[in-house]
């Protein structure tokens, strides 16, 4: 690995963005994880992967523990520790966007959560680091924020997908869905998981969307209508604040 190589340290900017954050100054916060995320990018990942895989850090390892072996205590880390700080190295790209994303949800940007969460999903991990067990929980972490960030937020389309399955959702044709009908479409396997997402969408959603339109006398108790998620889905994008600049 070419030692005069010259990079820009992700790490840097990950420590300044929780520096950021930690005294509100959430604008230059959101700054620093972005620009965590282009430095990582930026790495030379292959030249680290294949250093790495051409055992040049086990070797390094031998030959510092025999330099040192009359003297002091080599001052270097087992074989473990070096492969565990390849393997976060290489997966940076993955885990500074999963940083981004748990930023955004900390302070209720949701959209931008999710984002970052399924930009990170796409850039995935090598399979390098598959059996790194710290790596894989934080992908298990993150597979749970993506599926908690579709429920609140819902998929794209949904009132085109709900208008599209609303027959089959009514089981009691009466012009609502209500909760019961709601998880019973949870236990149908003939219901796409599309349809799913936007089912659990609802349940997590269900009271603010039953009262969304009026459509009903007296108390919204009755279920949810069409016009009820047309109306919710039209204010959707006013519903979750942005990070905001500090004044």
């Amino acid at each position: 690995m070419t030692d005069s190589l010259q990079v820009d340290n992700p790490y840097k900017h990950s420590q300044l963005a929780q520096q950021f954050e930690s005294v509100s100054d959430l604008r230059r916060a959101e700054i620093e994880f972005k620009a965590a995320i282009q430095a990582a990018d930026a790495l030379p990942l292959a030249e680290y992967k294949q250093h790495f895989q051409s055992n040049l850090a086990q070797e390094h390892i031998v030959k510092q523990a025999a330099e040192n072996f009359d003297s002091a205590p080599p001052r270097i880390g087992s074989l473990e520790q070096i492969a565990q700080a390849y393997h976060e190295l290489i997966a940076l790209p993955f885990l500074t966007r999963l940083q981004l994303a748990g930023f955004y949800a900390r302070h209720e940007a949701l959209p931008e959560a999710k984002e970052a969460c399924d930009e990170a999903f796409r850039v995935g991990l090598d399979a390098l680091v598959d059996d790194d067990k710290s790596i894989q929980a934080m992908y298990k972490r993150a597979e749970e924020l993506q599926r908690h960030l579709i429920e609140i937020l819902g998929p794209e389309d949904v009132e085109k997908i709900f208008l599209k399955n609303f027959d089959k959702l009514d089981v009691n044709k009466d012009g609502f869905v209500d909760e019961a009908e709601l998880r019973r479409a949870q236990l149908d396997i003939t219901i796409s998981a599309e349809t799913q997402q936007v089912v659990r969408y609802l349940l997590h959603n269900y009271l603010a969307v039953e009262k969304a339109s009026n459509d009903e006398f007296g108390l919204e108790i009755r279920g949810i209508t069409k016009a009820d998620v047309h109306k919710y889905e039209g204010n959707a994008s006013a519903r979750w604040k942005r990070v905001k600049k500090k004044k």
